[in-house]
């Protein structure tokens, strides 16, 4: 029980870690997003005034000690205010659940890898990397569209105030679904790398470990 435990906290700390950096590289490449989806023709502001609000939100919904969110190009209603507040939430739980697991998962991989004993979870690795690309194809059989607003009412429950107005929360105009596409992208690949370098390590301990018997 135990070691199913430590592993099972290891893939959540794989799982943070995947999901910050996505949001740090959307952060990071958010100004060829603006050039490459021409973002300036769906509002009347510069490419400059899109990024620094842009900046303020994403320093809003990653920073713990920033308690408010106030785009000074982009008015926000009470809805959009509080779904980014939901948001905001789920960015610090993955913030968090990084930093509790960091020294288990660290020590975890780091014994199992001294060991050469990785081998032992590849089956449970091999799940976890397969059951996302099953959602992608699920998501591409879907389409984006559906796959999008599923992936929204399973976040937030209950929950509409993700479907943003341009009327009254502009910022969407500049936040469009082939933005989160892009995004969904990042996290994927990020994942399946991980992932799938650890099964691709213990393959290889496993082959080491054969050719020494023999």
């Amino acid at each position: 029980m135990k070691n199913r435990l430590h592993t099972l906290s290891s893939w959540f700390w794989l799982l943070s870690l995947a999901i910050l950096a996505t949001i740090y590289t959307a952060w990071l490449i958010y100004p060829m997003e603006i050039r490459e989806l021409n973002l300036t023709s769906y509002i009347s502001l510069s490419k400059q005034e899109i990024l620094e609000d842009y900046n303020i939100l994403l320093n809003y919904l990653t920073n713990p000690f920033v308690g408010k969110l106030d785009m000074p190009h982009f008015p926000s209603s009470s809805d959009g205010l509080k779904h980014f507040q939901d948001v905001k939430f789920l960015f610090h739980l993955a913030q968090a659940v990084f930093l509790v697991l960091l020294m288990p998962a660290l020590s975890f991989f780091c014994q199992n890898i001294k060991r050469k004993s990785i081998f032992v979870y590849e089956k449970f690795f091999v799940f976890a990397a397969l059951t996302p690309i099953l959602i992608g194809l699920m998501g591409l059989l879907l389409g984006f569209d559906t796959f999008f607003t599923l992936f929204h009412q399973v976040l937030f429950p209950g929950a509409t105030n993700w479907l943003f107005d341009p009327a009254t929360d502009p910022i969407i105009l500049v936040l469009p679904e082939t933005f989160f596409l892009h995004c969904f992208v990042i996290f994927f690949v990020f994942y399946e790398v991980l992932i799938w370098g650890i099964v691709v390590l213990g393959k290889h301990e496993l082959k080491v470990r054969k050719m020494h018997l023999n």
